[in-house]
């Protein structure tokens, strides 16, 4: 597979003029091809005539629903070429190619934007089955189109893919950790080397994890009450605070899609979720140090945020307690000044994302990293790598939540918690890497 970044720098360089050639000849070619006779009833018998309509409408349905070009049998591509059979000049036909055309090609551009290869691939292979000939126009649509043409067919479709989700490759680069200013726990602050590694681009949603539990049967802390606790922690609706019984990554207190993140869920869980994943896969997933999530929520930042130090900005990035949480849950402490759209955890991905192209690393639930709970930087890893020492009671979670004031969702803030606690607003994001190394330190804290 040819590296992503490349593909996409060279997509974003094409010229302008080359840009708007392709568009128009991919938008309008079909629509060239077919002249502008209009589909009467009295063009063909009764029945060809009903049965070319009922097609129509039925692949208009199609293209409403996204079924382009698959399923085999049911979709609106099959439709139109039927049409075209019997009619070649049916511009209702040529109308609904141009329609799948433009939708696909916008995707198509989103997708570039985005550094979605994955993405454009299935774009660009709806794009070429409607117009074989749409990309090779110029000599740089011909090189992109050899570009694509590496991507493997099969990309994104893999178990691996649709298990664990899409990862990030993250450049390794030093960088200043905690802050000068900040608590006592985030100093002193200090230089840290990463080496590059892949992060989830989003956190693990409920949908993942459902796969997890209906592959083993597994039973989380919260529903065996393992530890010291009882099912899991309840905002209360801002009233009654407390760990609940009976509450768990199914009913976290408040409502949420499989495109939520999965939270009610304690390090144990996270662990068991990994441990399966890496069996299914044969892959090698764990969570990152704190060091490495720093590292990748900063995104080459010096400030609070990976995008400045404006409050007033973090609901374009971040599901915060804001505006709209204020007023529906009614916490009494500071929010920020915006409206991120939600009171409670949002979808991932629905915020704008950070330089690096990561999505929640502000906000919306707090994710486990497999560092032991140090309060300080002193004799912390310069390399990046796991702290760990001998007792580790208690292990260290990073990025705030939807629940959290603009102060606790800075990139350098952190919190600890025991392994077998879970939390309404407590999750974990995937981490891979081939050189993974813990340090063992058994001095103090």
């Amino acid at each position: 597979m040819i590296n992503q970044r490349t593909f996409v720098t060279s997509l974003l360089n094409m010229n302008s003029f080359s840009v708007l050639l392709l568009l128009i000849t991919l938008v309008f070619l079909p629509v060239l091809n077919a002249s502008a006779v209009s589909l009467t009833v009295d063009e063909h018998d009764d029945l060809n005539s009903l049965t070319i309509l009922g097609l129509l409408a039925a692949a208009e349905k199609d293209v409403q629903a996204g079924r382009y070009i698959e399923p085999t049998g049911k979709n609106a591509y099959e439709k139109v070429k039927k049409i075209l059979e019997e009619d070649q000049n049916n511009l209702g036909a040529a109308r609904i190619l141009a329609k799948i055309l433009k939708i696909n090609i916008e995707a198509l551009q989103t997708a570039l934007n985005d550094g979605d290869s994955i993405g454009a691939k299935e774009y660009l292979k709806v794009i070429r089955k409607i117009n074989p000939e749409a990309i090779a126009i110029t000599e740089a649509e011909k090189m992109l189109d050899d570009q694509l043409e590496a991507i493997p067919e099969d990309v994104g479709k893999t178990e691996q893919h649709n298990l664990a989700g899409e990862m990030v490759k993250i450049p390794g680069g030093s960088f200043l950790m905690g802050t000068l200013e900040g608590r006592v726990d985030e100093k002193p602050q200090h230089i840290v080397t990463v080496s590059s590694f892949e992060i989830g681009k989003y956190e693990v949603t409920v949908g993942q994890f459902k796969k997890f539990i209906e592959a083993t049967a597994y039973l989380t802390d919260a529903e065996t009450n393992a530890g010291i606790h009882k099912g899991c922690f309840s905002d209360g609706g801002g009233v009654d605070f407390g760990q609940k019984e009976g509450l768990s990554w199914r009913n976290p207190s408040y409502t949420q899609t499989d495109s939520h993140p999965v939270v009610c869920v304690s390090l144990n869980d996270a662990h068991a979720y990994i441990d399966w994943l890496n069996k299914e896969t044969g892959s090698n997933y764990g969570l990152a140090s704190e060091a490495q999530w720093e590292y990748a929520a900063r995104s080459g930042s010096t400030t609070d945020y990976h995008f400045g130090n404006s409050k007033s900005d973090l609901c374009l990035y971040a599901n915060v307690y804001d505006e709209v949480a204020k007023d529906v849950n009614s916490y009494g402490w500071r929010h920020a000044p915006c409206d991120d759209g939600e009171a409670k955890s949002s979808k991932v991905g629905q915020y704008k994302a950070s330089p690096f192209g990561l999505h929640d690393m502000h906000g919306n639930v707090w994710e486990w990293v497999e560092d032991c709970w140090k309060s300080g930087y002193h004799d912390a890893p310069s390399n990046g790598t796991v702290y760990k020492d001998n007792k580790c009671d208690n292990r260290v979670t990073r990025g705030g939540s939807w629940y959290n004031i603009p102060l606790g969702v800075r990139s350098a803030n952190r919190y600890w918690y025991l392994p077998t606690y879970r939390s309404f607003n407590l999750g974990f994001r995937l981490f891979r890497d081939t050189s993974l190394v813990v340090t063992d330190n058994t001095q103090q804290n």
